[in-house]
């Protein structure tokens, strides 16, 4: 492996080319300071009522939806993709070449993500069947994932979601999304790709720009927290949710070049809007960002417009463990949608589903 340096002033050179082919990507050479904030309110009574009307058309529109999606839920057990049986490190067929685009951003990034912090991996002999392994194993010995105790107690999982408004395309977007995958923690994505009329109207009206990834923390007693620029959510998260400084190997691997040529490999996958279905409730999905597979779905949901709580589990989580008890054993992508019931595990499945369930 060959390690090449860049200089500082080349990547900002870099950064702000990557911004100017999209302006909904961040401009990582401006940086604005971390405030305390407050969602946009209604400047008269005139604007309240008018304000009203539309959520009440909005409520109605949601429960139309819901028959809606129920039905298209019931109509889809009947197609062939329903039917697929889900096999760990297997690729379904026909999605080959899609595959293998959705894993160039991975091995340009040398794997940032794929591990939580203070990961521990060692062979073991089998013993307990109740506890989630590696699904490999060799004359008598598996290979047991764990996150070392140390990094465990400095881990604080958000009592609520924090909130990003991104999408898939976006390179700065992605390097946000390997950090959330690093610290393992859980994240309400409301995607916001270019088009979009759901949620990127609602980040622009609340940061003043229309600039992604843009992050929101409901959490801090203080209030709740708005932050633009990749580099700095980054940082917020470490200080707050992980071990406090980010890792110098993570910084260097999680590169804003390396990731924007990573997405070269999708083409601007899950950076257009599509028509959709408003869902009342967000989707849930288990994965992490170097999953080819995860991304895949990722996609659907951005372009869906689909808000989904990612419960983020890369090696060494110990979310893994709690959806094998679940479900009796782990794969990912894994979705669960609370307003079907549906619950999926193969990604060729779960986006035949996404696009049949929620496309207008």
């Amino acid at each position: 492996m060959v390690m090449v340096t860049v200089p500082m002033r080349s990547i900002r050179a870099r950064q702000v080319m990557v911004a100017r082919g999209s302006v909904s990507c961040a401009r990582q050479g401006r940086r604005r300071p971390t405030r305390p904030a407050t969602r946009p309110q209604a400047a008269g009574e005139g604007d309240d009522q008018q304000q009203q009307q539309q959520q009440q058309q909005e409520e109605v529109k949601v429960v139309k939806n819901e028959e809606v999606l129920l039905s298209r839920f019931e109509e889809w057990k009947s197609r062939p993709a329903a039917s697929i049986e889900a096999k760990a490190f297997s690729v379904a067929e026909g999605t080959t070449g899609r595959t293998l685009g959705a894993s160039v951003a991975p091995l340009l990034t040398l794997g940032a993500g794929a591990f939580v912090a203070g990961y521990k991996g060692k062979p073991r002999k089998k013993e307990n069947e109740g506890n989630y392994v590696l699904p490999v194993s060799l004359g008598g010995y598996e290979w047991g994932e764990s996150q070392s105790v140390e990094a465990a107690s400095k881990m604080n999982e958000p009592a609520k979601p924090i909130e990003i408004y991104e999408f898939q395309g976006c390179p700065f977007c992605r390097k946000v999304r390997v950090a959330v995958s690093v610290l393992g923690i859980n994240v309400l994505f409301r995607p916001s790709p270019q088009g979009g009329e759901r949620f990127r109207p609602e980040a622009v009206a609340m940061g003043g720009k229309s600039q992604f990834p843009f992050m929101v923390d409901p959490n801090p007693a203080s209030g709740e927290v708005q932050m633009y620029e990749s580099e700095d959510i980054i940082r917020y998260l470490f200080e707050n949710y992980g071990p406090g400084e980010v890792p110098r190997g993570l910084r260097w691997r999680n590169g804003t070049l390396a990731n924007g040529l990573g997405l070269m490999g999708r083409m601007g996958a899950g950076s257009r809007a599509r028509p959709s279905l408003q869902p009342e409730k967000p989707l849930d999905l288990w994965g992490y960002e170097p999953s080819p597979f995860v991304v895949l779905v990722k996609e659907q949901l951005c372009e869906l417009e689909l808000p989904y709580v990612q419960r983020t589990c890369p090696r060494g989580s110990p979310k893994r463990q709690a959806v094998f008890e679940k479900k009796g054993k782990f794969q990912v992508p894994y979705l669960e949608d609370p307003n079907t019931g549906a619950e999926l595990f193969e990604s060729s499945a779960i986006v035949d589903y996404l696009n049949f369930v929620y496309g207008a």
